[in-house]
């Protein structure tokens, strides 16, 4: 069993957080991760500047921040993974200019900032990169094919 905190700081009535929570525990599944504490933050262009300035000093919104902990407390249940930040207007302006659907984009992100909290990193090397990106090209495709299955049906 794996908690899912998440908070919602801009409407938007596509990406609700029970969608949220299910992408999230199917991502957890899928790198077969149990016992484990995710925190997601969906967010707007000018936090996630602010972040990205205060943490990375880059002064410009991006698409999503990772924020590793990764410990078990003392007789805490959960290891503690640590923090997605996704800013939701980022997310929709990116997906139009792929061309992908808005809901396809966050899970994109979401993937990335989890493996991101793993230790996967593509600013490393190539090599690094190209294990990290097809990681979350697999995982990306399973689950958008039973989204779009679910929602067919």
């Amino acid at each position: 069993m794996n908690k899912i905190l998440i908070s919602k700081d801009v409407y938007d009535r596509q990406i609700t957080k029970k969608f949220i929570k299910e992408t999230a525990s199917k991502i957890l599944k899928e790198l077969q991760l149990d016992g484990v504490e995710l925190s997601i933050t969906l967010t707007d262009n000018q936090t996630i500047k602010e972040l990205n300035r205060n943490w990375r000093k880059k002064d410009r919104p991006t698409d999503v921040l990772s924020f590793p902990i990764d410990e078990k407390p003392p007789g805490y249940r959960y290891r503690v993974l640590g923090d997605v930040v996704i800013s939701l207007p980022y997310a929709k302006k990116q997906a139009e200019e792929i061309g992908i659907p808005y809901k396809d984009e966050v899970v994109r992100l979401l993937i990335h900032g989890i493996l991101h909290l793993l230790g996967y990193d593509h600013e490393v090397c190539p090599a690094e990169a190209k294990k990290m990106f097809s990681l979350q090209d697999r995982i990306f495709g399973k689950i958008t094919s039973s989204r779009i299955q679910q929602e067919n049906s």
